[in-house]
């Protein structure tokens, strides 16, 4: 996806720069996430891998704006980053649509402000194109698939236009087929509109398929335990020597092992 991110004159969109996070349970502290710092170059994929309680989703809202951190800073473009911003769109696990709005309305929902009617009707049909949905606009959520609904999720987002998007485990709960199309449909995208994506996962192979780097983290407290780069063309091939050969790294790393495949991977 996107420009060649090993050029590293491209400015960083985003920094994180020693952030740590802890909640209050019960009686206790506890710490969720640890000094955490990286950056993503302008139009780069980054996918952030880790098992569940690792702070994944933790460190996706940080970033965001959602949750503050205790030590730190995010910065976007230079700027901190202390609350939501329309610069940063986020695509939730759930898509979270509007049931009594229909799917046209659902994705112009954010351009109600400051957009003229035709103007706005223009910026739905396209992006409604864009994600494959011509011809659903006036459907309710109810009449249309799961997969059709993230592909509704995502064009509500990437209307506004934003910097950066953020997606936690948006593809989760799709069945195996919807989740290539997506996969495919993100690819295509982001190629496209050049934007930075980060997305967080717990799948291996999805890291790999969609990511130029990935940040593999360890939790109790979440850290990040190593770095990879994923310098392969696009479609990847997934049975390829040079992709398993990444998978195998990566696995090696989230599991502390030698970097055997299980044999189902």
């Amino acid at each position: 996806m996107g420009r060649d991110v090993r050029d590293k004159a491209v400015a960083p969109c985003l920094k994180v720069e020693g952030v740590s996070k802890s909640f209050r349970v019960n009686r206790h502290r506890v710490k969720a996430l640890e000094r955490i710092s990286f950056e993503v170059r302008t139009g780069e994929a980054l996918g952030i891998l880790g098992p569940s309680g690792c702070g994944k989703t933790t460190l996706l809202n940080i970033i965001a704006g959602f949750l503050p951190h205790d030590e730190g800073r995010v910065l976007m473009h230079q700027q901190p980053v202390t609350r939501p911003g329309p610069e940063r769109g986020v695509v939730f696990q759930e898509d979270a649509l509007f049931p009594w709005l229909t799917v046209a309305e659902n994705v112009g929902f954010g351009l109600r402000n400051g957009h003229g009617k035709g103007d706005r009707k223009g910026k739905v049909e396209r992006m409604l194109g864009l994600v494959g949905l011509e011809g659903y606009g006036r459907y309710l959520p109810r009449a249309i698939s799961g997969g059709m609904k993230q592909r509704v999720a995502l064009a509500r987002v990437l209307v506004l236009g934003p910097a950066a998007l953020l997606m936690d485990e948006p593809f989760a709960a799709l069945d195996a087929q919807t989740r290539a199309d997506m996969h495919a449909l993100l690819i295509s995208l982001q190629r496209r509109l050049r934007q930075t994506v980060v997305f967080v996962t717990h799948d291996l192979e999805e890291a790999v398929k969609l990511a130029d780097r990935v940040l593999v983290m360890e939790k109790s407290p979440g850290r990040l335990r190593q770095e990879f780069a994923v310098e392969l063309p696009r479609p990847r091939d997934l049975d390829s020597p040079e992709f398993l050969d990444i998978k195998r790294s990566i696995y090696g790393s989230l599991c502390g092992c030698g970097g055997d495949l299980p044999a189902d991977s």
